[in-house]
């Protein structure tokens, strides 16, 4: 088995959370670990086997690190992916790619201009159980697929030091929790939609903690979207079509889909260890291994649909956030 060292750049929640599943990959280990807290990173390492650096640069370098997992606040996304590009390190950098869509374009160019793999952190794709419910809609098992409903959002007590409410951190709803739903359309529709339409509630300090979204295909499929962080709502998606529907709890990290027909219900419940992180390492991994420069599952055009119609979303909204784009 092929080892693949990887570098945590970041050791916050996130990437505890990841480096938990990572002995579930095959053959991902974290070998370096940076923080801006170098406290951080010395628990991180002393916890899951890492060495710990001062500077990300430093962490980068470390011989045994062949690829960079990027698990900083959605801001410092884009600097730490063109760091890693360009010392030559395949990248997996978490979701949403980057703060608006001229940072993810320029993120993209640059893997492309040196020849290195990027991927976007859009763990979700690689879940077993979102591969079979979007299965089933290929087999034709619903008939003509006619809408998607899908949400996100949980009560978070406003606090201005909180990163969910903090807009020089990326806080408010789209960027953290939206990008799932928004992911989720783009996932099952393959293509962009012909009209947007969002409303959005905001808080003291300009982020949305609420936002409506309705997509439009064109053909008569619709697209309705929600996230929050200021109110408790099921985190399910239903995929509706002529012929029956599906329904995945929790969505974003699914356990289970079941398929709704005329004839009888049907569940797909895999049954794994972890919260499924180890699917979107062993993609990259295996992409990395094999020479690849982007995912087929989550290419970059793809990442860069979603951080457009993420861009959109706050204009029409009129978030105060929309002076990033």
């Amino acid at each position: 088995m092929n080892r693949l060292g990887w570098c945590f750049i970041g050791a916050g929640s996130i990437a505890n959370r990841v480096a938990k599943d990572l002995p579930l990959a095959d053959g991902s280990y974290a070998a370096a670990v940076w923080s801006r807290k170098f406290e951080n990173a010395q628990t991180f390492a002393e916890t899951y086997g890492a060495h710990p650096y001062k500077t990300a640069g430093e962490a980068m370098r470390d011989p045994a690190v062949k690829a960079v997992y990027v698990a900083t606040p959605h801001p410092f996304h884009r600097d730490a992916t063109l760091e890693a590009l360009r010392l030559g390190k395949p990248v997996l950098c978490e979701k949403p790619l980057a703060m608006n869509l001229p940072e993810a374009q320029e993120m993209v160019n640059t893997a492309r201009e040196k020849g290195i793999y990027l991927l976007d952190g859009l763990w979700t794709r690689h879940n077993p159980v979102i591969k079979q419910a979007l299965a089933w809609v290929k087999e034709g098992r619903i008939g003509k697929v006619r809408s998607l409903q899908a949400s996100f959002s949980f009560y978070n007590a406003f606090n201005p030091a909180s990163r969910l409410h903090a807009p020089e951190l990326g806080g408010g709803a789209v960027l953290d929790v939206g990008v799932y739903t928004i992911a989720m359309a783009r996932f099952l529709f393959e293509r962009e939609p012909v009209e947007v339409s969002a409303t959005a509630n905001f808080s003291p300090l300009g982020v949305d903690t609420l936002c409506a979204m309705r997509f439009t295909y064109g053909d008569g499929t619709i697209a309705r979207l929600f996230c929050g962080i200021s109110a408790s709502e099921p985190q399910d998606a239903c995929i509706a079509g002529e012929a029956g529907h599906i329904i995945i709890p929790k969505f974003w990290a699914p356990r289970s889909a079941r398929l709704h027909t005329s004839d009888a219900v049907e569940t797909y419940a895999p049954g794994f260890s972890g919260e499924g992180f180890q699917f979107e390492f062993n993609a990259a991994a295996a992409d990395i291994l094999a020479g690849k420069k982007e995912n087929d599952l989550v290419t970059h055009q793809m990442s860069l649909d979603i951080l457009g119609l993420i861009d959109n979303v706050m204009k029409l909204s009129g978030s105060k956030e929309s002076a990033r784009i």
